[in-house]
């Protein structure tokens, strides 16, 4: 009999992938999905004010509402089989839960977040909105704060700026910069990481390098592409972004009942995707090394 771990302890499965990504507060709650695939989002567009004559009624104007739909695409799983004399000689070292939380840390959280920031920073490629910048110490300030001039139109509570180890070190460095930078968890996640502020907008230093690329091979886990580029900075107005995870699930089948020999078969697969409206595409705004 297989045991689905996502039914039985789905809340705490699902927070041990939050807990390890920098990326959790791009998630967008309360998906709609019309089919096994694809969501729609609604946009309602009116036109403006015309001059108003006194001697006739009101201006005619128009409204519309278009849905846009959106269709996940990445789609990932994996297997692990355990010996029955392995799980018992470690001490049940190799149970589910210990499996589940190796395998979060070590790869499927920090492949959420390769595969978000990758994918956001080429959509800012794509609609004009990325750019390649040598940062130094003397010009890091100017630099960001050019940046989020260009999406304070959104808010500057909606806005959150992905910065690398190398942009937030020149930061610190820079004579124009006098707030403080300090250790905190990221939003509801248990991941810590360097923090700190710019014209209200919250600065989050992606500590783990190896995450933060414009391009991944996705083959075998995750690695930089060819050609890949590091990532200075990911700018992202959080309702220009719409990230979501359809499927998850963990099955542990029992020896035996799976015909694969003597021990426990572990499985895991998780559905998602992150897309950036296309009304808002002026949003997201990415910075590579040059």
């Amino acid at each position: 009999m297989a045991i689905n771990y996502v039914d039985k302890y789905g809340k705490e499965l699902d927070q041990k992938l939050v807990f390890g990504t920098y990326t959790n507060e791009l998630e967008t709650p309360n998906l709609l999905w019309l089919d096994a695939k694809t969501f729609k989002i609604q946009t309602i567009s009116t036109t403006g004010l015309k001059p108003h004559t006194r001697n006739k009624g009101y201006n005619e104007g128009s409204a519309s509402n278009t849905n846009t739909p959106y269709t996940i695409t990445f789609d990932r799983d994996v297997e692990f089989f355990v010996d029955v004399m392995d799980v018992d000689e470690t001490g049940q070292a190799l149970t589910a839960a210990n499996v589940t939380k190796e395998f979060n840390s070590a790869h499927a959280a920090p492949e959420v977040d390769a595969y978000r920031f990758s994918k956001l920073a080429t959509a800012a490629k794509n609609n004009g909105h990325s750019a390649d910048e040598a940062i130094t110490e003397e010009n890091v300030f100017r630099t960001l704060k050019a940046a989020i001039r260009k999406v304070k139109k959104y808010g500057t509570q909606n806005l959150v700026m992905y910065v690398s180890p190398d942009v937030m070190a020149a930061l610190e460095l820079s004579k124009d910069f006098t707030r403080t930078i300090s250790n905190q968890n990221i939003g509801p996640s248990s991941l810590e990481t360097r923090i700190t502020g710019i014209d209200g907008v919250k600065l989050v230093e992606v500590e783990a390098e190896d995450r933060f690329y414009d391009t991944f091979d996705f083959t075998d886990g995750y690695t930089p592409a060819p050609g890949a580029k590091k990532l200075n900075y990911l700018l992202i107005n959080k309702g220009s972004v719409i990230g979501g995870t359809k499927h998850a699930s963990i099955y542990l089948h029992a020896p035996g009942s799976v015909g694969q020999g003597d021990g426990w078969l572990y499985q895991y697969r998780v559905y998602h995707d992150i897309f950036v409206k296309e009304q808002q595409k002026d949003g997201v705004i990415a910075s590579t090394v040059a």
